[in-house]
């Protein structure tokens, strides 16, 4: 049994993303190949070699992957994941958009945000924010899988010597190109892998106020989950399992003016 894991980078490294999916990928006790789409992506290919536990590396360095169009990545990823099991990716937003894609490619149902393995064709996965655990059996002979990080240690980022190969396949959709993009440059760690969390609750009265979390976020080393509807049981249930932080910390008497309403549930 082999399964390709599908990298989440950005070209000059690897994110930790992918390290939790290779934890995943030893669960199902199968051979354990990365597959790295980019451009001038040598630098997060050198990373992925040096992972515990993977066998090979493969790199398909093209200008049509540059941007992780969907459009293009997906057509990749089934053509390279014909040959495999299983094809793993984590639960990242670029995730969400590409995976599905390739199981409607490869003509099998997606398996999303998988929280545990149980068996070759059985899986655990959370439904109803978080509210019910589902365990689903597949009798595709492929399986396509997205992993929730938060629920996978992260695989030992060195001691991995993977052979690098080159993939030469180029596919370019013609269906959509990359405009530009904003990004946000911050400190603070991202939100489903930090270990405190900081969400605004009902006492911050308003959007404006929210700017307060901030000097908060970056004296605690938080990342910030803030919503006006923090205290409500449901939202913290929805946090608490798409992050698994330390400490969830629910903000609603921030403000000297705080509105009287239900105390916050306090650190879980």
């Amino acid at each position: 049994m082999s399964t390709l894991v599908i990298a989440e980078h950005d070209n000059g490294s690897l994110k930790s993303a992918t390290l939790n999916a290779v934890t995943a990928a030893q669960a199902m006790g199968a051979d354990i190949d990365i597959l790295i789409a980019g451009a001038g992506c040598d630098g997060a290919a050198q990373a992925a070699a040096s992972v515990a536990g993977v066998r090979k590396v493969l790199v398909a360095d093209n200008a049509a992957y540059a941007h992780q169009l969907a459009e293009n990545v997906s057509l990749l990823i089934a053509e390279v994941g014909a040959g495999y099991d299983n094809i793993i990716a984590p639960a990242t937003a670029d995730a969400k958009n590409t995976m599905p894609r390739v199981a409607a490619l490869l003509d099998v149902a997606q398996i999303s945000e998988i929280t545990s393995v149980e068996s070759a064709d059985t899986f655990k996965r959370p439904i109803y924010a978080g509210n019910v655990i589902a365990t689903v059996k597949s009798a595709d002979a492929k399986k396509v899988i997205t992993v929730r990080i938060t629920a996978f240690d992260a695989a030992p980022a060195e001691g991995g010597s993977a052979a690098v190969e080159a993939v030469d396949s180029a596919h370019d959709a013609g269906i959509s190109s990359f405009v530009g993009e904003e990004v946000a440059v911050s400190d603070r760690p991202e939100l489903t892998s930090a270990d405190i969390v900081i969400s605004g609750g009902r006492g911050m009265q308003n959007g404006e106020n929210f700017k307060l979390l901030d000097g908060i976020a970056d004296k605690l080393g938080a990342a910030i989950g803030a919503s006006r509807a923090a205290v409500d049981a449901a939202l913290c249930q929805t946090t608490c399992t798409s992050a698994r932080p330390a400490r969830l910390l629910l903000l609603t008497y921030i403000l000297p003016w705080g509105s009287p309403c239900d105390p916050a549930p306090g650190p879980v």
